[in-house]
């Protein structure tokens, strides 16, 4: 199998692996510190589990280094856990890092607040604000085909926000509070994240190709800078007084850090759903990263959106969610956007298939044709 297809793939099953989790345990009724159930809902933790699971990626790297340096491989620059240069700055990783914290914590509220299915459809707005951040960072331009998609992508984008408003009164199986600005709420969030995640992977794919930078070793990086930037963020949204639907916790403090330990005692589930969460994490940056790096960010988030059919098939066979024809609408729509926006793509894909099946049926018909025949005129043979 070729390796850019095992990544997409590991890439795929991670990320829908992250999102699910999450959703899960959001959905869980546990007991806090005051002994009355409530819903874990902790976004600053599970940003914090998932930078560690990043930093993880850093260990991993020198452990394979130091084990190819051992056997005399450290100058093999084929593999793709090595491959790069070390001479880079870490301090490039620092404003990703923080771009990352803040759209984490506004990602998985709003995962708390919406539906699965609609986080993920609603990610896709990403791929506007890459194109745009992408014509100021990286020179590139958009032509009519471009704005004509990205038109597209919002009109699906707009289809699902005005479903969520009105399906949150028969569909509130895994949503906290059914009232319509709350799931309104929750939709903006993953919205405003998105647009700093865009900037974060234009930025991401403009250093690594610049310093070639090893992938794994940028996502140990993140990790690092991501956890000091997320326990100082969880110090003070710890004591910060929050409002409905924020404070879902014993104090009714944004994240309630005094409730972790009450509500993860004697839960083995919980807490292998958040272990399984910060694995899973650490696997989803550091292969996203090599797709920027080798690739763009708009193909990370081609990638990124096959996801959401995963999902979709997991709710409803689970029975998280109804299946409503008007968000499979919007949906399409989205695609349809998105299949625009990366035409030159498929349209690449299609040619090098093209080119495959030509040299195979001319590698075969090479084979069945015997012996090469004379050019000697008859009389001479």
């Amino acid at each position: 199998m070729d390796y850019r297809v095992f990544l997409t793939l590991l890439f795929v099953l991670s990320g829908t692996i992250n999102v699910l989790l999450i959703k899960w345990t959001s959905i869980q009724l546990v007991e806090g510190s005051d002994e009355k159930l409530h819903r874990f809902q902790h976004p600053v933790f599970l940003t914090l589990l998932m930078f560690v699971g990043e930093f993880l990626c850093f260990g991993v790297y020198k452990v394979v280094y130091a084990l190819m340096s051992r056997r005399g491989l450290s100058t093999d620059q084929n593999l793709v856990l090595t491959s790069g240069s070390n001479e880079f700055h870490p301090f490039s990783m620092l404003l990703p890092s923080f771009l990352r914290t803040i759209a984490s914590i506004l990602l998985f509220t709003g995962l708390y607040l919406t539906y699965a299915t609609s986080f993920q459809m609603i990610r896709g707005v990403a791929l506007i604000f890459v194109g745009l951040f992408s014509t100021m960072y990286l020179n590139q331009t958009l032509t009519t085909r471009h704005w004509l998609a990205i038109f597209t992508m919002t009109c699906g984008i707009v289809d699902i926000l005005a479903l969520d408003v009105q399906r949150v009164e028969y569909d509130n199986q895994t949503v906290p509070h059914t009232d319509h600005n709350t799931i309104l709420t929750g939709d903006l969030l993953v919205i405003i994240a998105e647009v700093l995640q865009a900037f974060q992977y234009v930025y991401e794919e403009k250093h690594l190709k610049a310093s070639d930078m090893v992938p794994i070793q940028a996502a140990g990086w993140q990790g690092l800078f991501g956890i000091i930037i997320t326990i100082l963020s969880a110090i003070c949204l710890n004591f910060v007084p929050s409002v409905v639907p924020f404070n879902d916790s014993s104090r009714g403090v944004f994240d309630d850090l005094g409730d972790l330990i009450p509500q993860l005692r004697g839960n083995t589930m919980l807490i292998l759903a958040l272990i399984g969460f910060s694995c899973s994490c650490a696997i989803y940056n550091c292969v996203g990263l090599s797709i920027a790096k080798f690739s763009s960010s708009a193909n990370r988030l081609l990638a990124d959106g096959i996801r959401v059919y995963l999902i979709w098939a997991f709710v409803i066979f689970a029975e998280w969610e109804i299946m409503n024809l008007i968000t499979i609408m919007g949906l399409l729509i989205l695609q349809m956007g998105i299949v625009m926006y990366r035409q030159a793509i498929f349209l690449e894909w299609y040619r090098a298939l093209l080119g495959r099946w030509q040299r195979s049926r001319y590698m075969d018909l090479s084979a069945n044709a015997g012996p090469t025949p004379s050019t000697q005129p008859a009389d001479v043979i």
